[in-house]
């Protein structure tokens, strides 16, 4: 069974180059310079109301990442990450912990922030490659806006969100809201939120999940960068005539850089 996972995303290497012109509207844009490497601290906690299992959450995982740009164009983003350390514990049947220390991942997105490809560059073992690829993977809703925003701004985007729940890897379309809440002291903030409405397969057994996606993201405009992710997702799932509620937080914080 595939690890259930709400990963960093790729929106963890954005970077945001963007003018201002007279109207007071930004093209917010990733741009970030060759060769910058910047280094995160990745937390993500999954809790379940499931009285066959014990108390406490479901899932953790903590890491410790390197990511450098590896090119940068008007066309997109090559880059790649280093995990340095980690730490999981699980306790959902058929979900081992994995030692993530040592994976070695490629990223490509678009100028936005869309992921576009995930390669496994070097992992211990196939248990690795499968738990590291979602880290990039299943945060891929932290997108830059099409056009031109001002602060207090806001924009929809239809946005394919990963739900694999112990199940088979399923995605559903979420419409999520985003709005620029502020622009200043070169530092640019936007949230987000979106109702979450989707049939899944449990592995043969149908069900159905319901509820919300929310968020927020920080951009240090000077160094093109996010500094700080997070997300929440507020869930119930409904299988076999049992609702179970499920909540997953994750967070991706800047911590120390070396250009």
């Amino acid at each position: 069974m595939k690890p259930v996972l709400r990963g960093v995303g790729s929106a963890a290497l954005i970077a945001v180059a963007f003018a201002l012109p007279v109207s007071g509207q930004t093209l917010l844009r990733l741009a970030p310079p060759d060769g910058q490497e910047s280094r995160y601290v990745f937390s993500m906690e999954m809790t379940m109301e499931n009285p066959m299992m014990p108390p406490g959450p479901a899932i953790t995982l903590h890491a410790r990442l390197t990511q450098t740009v590896l090119s940068a164009t008007e066309e997109g983003i090559r880059a790649g990450a280093v995990i340095d350390s980690s730490s999981m514990t699980s306790v959902i049947p058929g979900v081992n912990p994995v030692d993530l220390s040592g994976s070695a991942f490629t990223i490509e997105m678009d100028p936005r922030g869309r992921l576009l490809n995930v390669v496994a560059d070097e992992t211990t073992d196939s248990e690795a490659r499968e738990a590291g690829e979602p880290l990039f993977e299943d945060t891929d809703f932290f997108w830059l806006p099409e056009a031109e925003v001002a602060a207090g701004d806001s924009w929809t985007e239809t946005v394919p969100v990963s739900m694999a729940v112990g199940g088979p890897a399923q995605t559903t379309d979420v419409e999520i809201t985003y709005t620029l809440s502020s622009l200043e002291d070169g530092q640019a903030t936007i949230t987000f939120s979106g109702p979450v409405e989707s049939s899944i397969d449990m592995g043969g057994m149908p069900g159905s999940i319901s509820g919300e996606l929310s968020g927020s993201m920080t951009v240090d405009l000077g160094k093109g960068r996010y500094v700080l992710q997070e997300s929440l997702t507020k869930l119930e799932m409904v299988v076999g005539g049992m609702a179970i509620p499920m909540e997953m937080t994750t967070t991706l914080e800047l911590v120390t850089d070396s250009g």
